[in-house]
This record gives C-alpha cells, sequence and structure tokens, in this order.
C-alpha cells in the first residue's frame, strides 16, 4: 500500500447543536488549527440543511474549508450544484470548498421527498454521471452531456471556480472503489471507524490499484476516516455519549492519540475528521490543537 503524499489534516463533525454554537465552533476549529469542518446531509433528519449551513459557516470563518459527510447526489440537481460549488468558491477566496460526495443509502430518506432512488448500480452510474457533468460544467462555458438520469444540454453555469473543487468520495463497495481510484481526489471510508487494519487495507487496495491502472499516482489521493474524538484522561467511555455508536476514534491522552495517528499513516490515511462530546466540545478543540494538532506540525 502507498503511504499517503498529502500532509496530514483534521477536520471536525459538529453534531445536534445550534447555528449560533455552529458558527462559534467553527471559529474555534479554525484557531486551533482544525483544516475542516464536515457537515451531515440527510434532510429528513433533525438538523439544519446541510449546504446551507455550510455556507454560513464558510462566510463568516476565513481558512478552515466546508464539507459534508456525504454530500447525497441524489438530492440535488448535479449541474444546479456545479454552480452552488464553484459560487461558493468564489464566495470564499478559493479552495475551501470540498465536495465529498456519496450514491445515497436510506432509501426512505428519498421516497418520503418523492426522489427517485436506483439500484445500488444505477445510483452509482448516476454518481458518475454527477461528476462528469460537473467537471465540464467548470471546465467550459458550455457543456451537453447525456447520462442515465441527470443529462445537460448546451449548459453553463458560471462563476467558474477559482481554482480545482477536489471531490472526494464515500464509498465501500467494488466498483464505487474503484472509481474512486480512478477518478476522484479523494476516499472516505464508508462506515466511519475501520473494524480492523485488515479491513482498512482491504478497501484501500482497489482504491490504489485503479489509481495505477489509471495513471496516477496512488499516494496523490486523499484518504479520509471519520471517528470519535477525545482528548483526556478519563475513560473515554465515561465521557462519550452512547449515540455516537463504536469508539472507533482518536482518543485517549495526547501521547496515546499521537501514537494511534502514527499507526493509521503508515496505513496511508492522511485525514481525521472527528466528532467531539457536544458538552465539552469546544474546549476539546482547544486542548486538541495545542497538544495534537501543533506537535503534528512541529
Amino acid at each position: 500500500m502507498a503511504k499517503s503524499a498529502n500532509p496530514i489534516r483534521f477536520g471536525i463533525n459538529p453534531r445536534n447543536i445550534p447555528y449560533e454554537r455552529v458558527v462559534g465552533v467553527a471559529k474555534v476549529a479554525e484557531a486551533a488549527g482544525f483544516d475542516v469542518i464536515s457537515f451531515s446531509d440527510r434532510p429528513p433528519e433533525p438538523s439544519m440543511e446541510g449546504w446551507t449551513l455550510a455556507t454560513a459557516v464558510a462566510v463568516q470563518t476565513e481558512r478552515i474549508a466546508v464539507t459534508h459527510s456525504t454530500l447525497n447526489v441524489p438530492f440535488r440537481n448535479p449541474a444546479l450544484l456545479a454552480k452552488m460549488a464553484s459560487t461558493l468558491d468564489v464566495m470564499t477566496g478559493g479552495g475551501r470548498v470540498i465536495l465529498t460526495l456519496g450514491a445515497g443509502g436510506q432509501e426512505t430518506h428519498y421516497v418520503t421527498y418523492g426522489i427517485p432512488f436506483g439500484s445500488p448500480g444505477e445510483r452509482v452510474t448516476d454518481l458518475e454521471d454527477a461528476i462528469a457533468i460537473m467537471r465540464g460544467l467548470w471546465a467550459n462555458e458550455s457543456f451537453s452531456y447525456e447520462g442515465r438520469q441527470f443529462s445537460v444540454e448546451e449548459c453553463s453555469a458560471p462563476p467558474a471556480p477559482l481554482g480545482p473543487i477536489p471531490i472526494i468520495i464515500g464509498a465501500g463497495g467494488p466498483r464505487m472503489l474503484r472509481y474512486t481510484g480512478a477518478q476522484a481526489e479523494g476516499w472516505i471510508k464508508n462506515g466511519g471507524w475501520p473494524e480492523s487494519h485488515e479491513q482498512y487495507l482491504g478497501l484501500l487496495g482497489p482504491v490504489e490499484a485503479a489509481a495505477e491502472s489509471a495513471g496516477r499516482d496512488p499516494g496523490s489521493i486523499y484518504r479520509v476516516l471519520n471517528g470519535t474524538g477525545y482528548i483526556g484522561d478519563e475513560d473515554p467511555d465515561s465521557v462519550i455519549p452512547q449515540t455516537f455508536g463504536r469508539r472507533g476514534g482518536l482518543m485517549g491522552n495526547a501521547d496515546k492519540i499521537l501514537a494511534t495517528i502514527d499507526e493509521y499513516v503508515e496505513l496511508g490515511v492522511d485525514t481525521f475528521h472527528l466528532q467531539f462530546p457536544n458538552d465539552i466540545l469546544e474546549e476539546q478543540l482547544a486542548q486538541f490543537g495545542e497538544e495534537v494538532i501543533a506537535k503534528v506540525r512541529g
């Protein structure tokens, strides 16, 4: 497996907190050295709409990038999403918009909204078509494309982005993993933290193989993990809510977290998106920045 050639990055996944606090948390994270803030995109759930929230945060911060985990393709027309992304890129000075895309799961989320929900293979095809349309619109004044569900004809979607907008794909199945390696700027593992090193390497392998077959450097592809974050000396089980699910992530004192980072960097990971306990969130971000991020960056 190829070790990533990218710098180590850290992100946060704030969930279930009021809008005003989200903005404040983003500013604390930015000051602490976090690189990315990631939002949920599950409209039926009791949370604010993901793209609107990301936009509001992006225009009230200065450096931190915004993304989603994941932005699900069936919810949005890709030509319009291309324009939304390039507009936000221009509004925020360039380089702060990351499109983390998924083919869509949870069928009821789409059916209740009246959105077509195809078979797994159809949804992967739709994701591939959506990415082709978005990249075509970013690169051309006028663009046409015919896909299974998404098509454009002599379409334009200004403004052009100020620079490349990276696309990261949430993938776990063989076809999606191969497509990610061949076409995407990054991969985020579906399902959160790996169950084992072997599981992670088994998923990364097809990504790297497809990259090599496409003539790409596998080490250039971003590799993102979602996990739980907690820094401190208490037992994480006594601090982290049960609602967080499986307890994989960066947890423990600074030395233990730094050792876990080294362990997963050796496996090829370069980006860690973390959800910290809400009741101590701001304090955790500041402490993590001082005791972990600062040391990783020397």
